[in-house]
Protein backbone atom coordinates (compact mmCIF):
# COMPACT_ATOMS: atom_id res chain seq x y z
CA UNK A 1 0.00 0.00 0.00
CA UNK A 2 1.43 3.24 -0.55
CA UNK A 3 0.53 6.31 1.83
CA UNK A 4 1.14 9.80 0.16
CA UNK A 5 2.30 12.25 2.40
CA UNK A 6 0.78 14.89 0.90
CA UNK A 7 -2.12 13.29 1.31
CA UNK A 8 -2.57 13.91 5.25
CA UNK A 9 -0.05 16.35 6.08
CA UNK A 10 0.84 19.93 4.40
CA UNK A 11 4.36 19.23 5.66
CA UNK A 12 7.31 17.37 7.32
CA UNK A 13 7.92 19.28 9.72
CA UNK A 14 6.48 18.76 13.44
CA UNK A 15 5.69 15.75 15.79
CA UNK A 16 2.11 16.39 14.85
CA UNK A 17 2.69 16.31 11.07
CA UNK A 18 4.93 12.83 11.57
CA UNK A 19 2.27 11.88 14.14
CA UNK A 20 -0.36 11.88 11.72
CA UNK A 21 1.60 9.45 9.15
CA UNK A 22 2.50 7.17 11.89
CA UNK A 23 -1.35 6.83 12.40
CA UNK A 24 -1.66 5.79 8.63
CA UNK A 25 1.20 3.32 8.47
CA UNK A 26 1.13 1.49 11.67
CA UNK A 27 -1.99 -0.56 11.29
CA UNK A 28 -0.69 -1.78 8.61
CA UNK A 29 2.49 -2.69 9.37
CA UNK A 30 1.23 -4.34 12.55
CA UNK A 31 -1.23 -6.59 10.01
CA UNK A 32 1.92 -8.06 8.20
CA UNK A 33 1.47 -5.25 5.36
CA UNK A 34 4.24 -3.63 3.24
CA UNK A 35 3.47 -0.06 3.01
CA UNK A 36 5.63 2.26 0.75
CA UNK A 37 5.59 5.64 1.77
CA UNK A 38 5.35 8.73 -0.85
CA UNK A 39 7.30 12.35 -0.52
CA UNK A 40 6.05 13.10 -3.34
CA UNK A 41 5.98 17.41 -3.67
CA UNK A 42 8.41 17.35 -0.60
CA UNK A 43 11.89 18.10 -0.77
CA UNK A 44 12.81 18.22 3.04
CA UNK A 45 11.83 16.47 6.08
CA UNK A 46 12.90 17.36 9.97
CA UNK A 47 14.14 15.10 12.78
CA UNK A 48 10.92 15.92 14.62
CA UNK A 49 8.96 14.31 11.81
CA UNK A 50 10.98 11.51 11.06
CA UNK A 51 10.79 10.79 14.82
CA UNK A 52 6.89 10.96 15.78
CA UNK A 53 6.61 8.99 11.95
CA UNK A 54 8.92 6.18 11.79
CA UNK A 55 11.20 6.38 15.19
CA UNK A 56 8.07 5.28 17.43
CA UNK A 57 7.32 2.61 15.30
CA UNK A 58 10.75 0.87 17.25
CA UNK A 59 8.39 0.62 20.56
CA UNK A 60 5.72 -1.86 18.39
CA UNK A 61 8.02 -3.40 15.90
CA UNK A 62 11.84 -4.74 15.83
CA UNK A 63 13.87 -3.27 13.49
CA UNK A 64 13.95 -5.82 11.29
CA UNK A 65 10.43 -6.25 10.43
CA UNK A 66 10.31 -2.39 9.85
CA UNK A 67 12.91 -2.59 7.65
CA UNK A 68 11.26 -5.55 5.45
CA UNK A 69 7.95 -3.80 5.35
CA UNK A 70 8.55 -0.17 5.18
CA UNK A 71 9.54 1.38 1.70
CA UNK A 72 10.04 4.73 0.98
CA UNK A 73 9.27 6.90 -2.63
CA UNK A 74 9.95 10.26 -4.19
CA UNK A 75 12.36 10.94 -1.84
CA UNK A 76 15.71 12.47 -2.29
CA UNK A 77 19.29 12.61 -0.78
CA UNK A 78 18.18 14.85 2.93
CA UNK A 79 14.98 12.93 3.62
CA UNK A 80 16.99 9.39 3.21
CA UNK A 81 20.34 10.79 4.80
CA UNK A 82 18.04 12.00 7.70
CA UNK A 83 15.71 8.58 7.68
CA UNK A 84 18.99 6.64 7.72
CA UNK A 85 20.65 8.73 10.42
CA UNK A 86 17.81 8.44 12.97
CA UNK A 87 17.51 4.40 12.80
CA UNK A 88 20.62 4.04 12.91
CA UNK A 89 20.94 6.28 15.73
CA UNK A 90 18.16 4.67 17.55
CA UNK A 91 19.00 1.26 16.68
CA UNK A 92 22.34 1.57 18.08
CA UNK A 93 21.05 3.06 21.30
CA UNK A 94 19.00 0.32 21.41
CA UNK A 95 21.42 -2.41 21.38
CA UNK A 96 23.67 -0.53 23.59
CA UNK A 97 20.97 0.01 26.11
Amino acid sequence: MVIKVGDHVKRCYSNEDGREIREQIKPLLLGGREVTVSFEGFDSVTSSFVNSAFIELLSSLDFGEIKERLDFADSNRQINRTIKRRFSFEVNERIDA
